[in-house]
């Protein structure tokens, strides 16, 4: 977003059963784009010093950890310090 990379993980908070995530570099939270004009191709910050603004959405797969490995055998699972 404007030059900066951000690393997006879950908050630990929900909302309507739907993750809302959270920004590493400004500690901002995201939520998908559901019930906004445009639908889901984008994040809305709800809360923080980027309040209000989107980021468009990458390519993503969405579905089961056992569907994506099988399709793609040499991935690893890795976690974000």
């Amino acid at each position: 977003m404007n030059g900066q990379t951000l690393t997006f993980a879950a908050s630990g908070w929900t909302w309507h059963d739907i993750f809302i995530l959270w920004d590493y570099e400004t500690g901002s939270l995201w939520f998908p784009g559901l019930g906004f004009p445009g639908g889901t191709d984008f994040l809305q910050c709800i809360a923080g010093p980027l309040q209000d603004q989107r980021v468009n959405a990458l390519p993503y797969f969405r579905g089961r950890w056992k569907s994506w490995v099988a399709a793609n055998p040499t991935s690893k699972m890795a976690w974000i310090k």
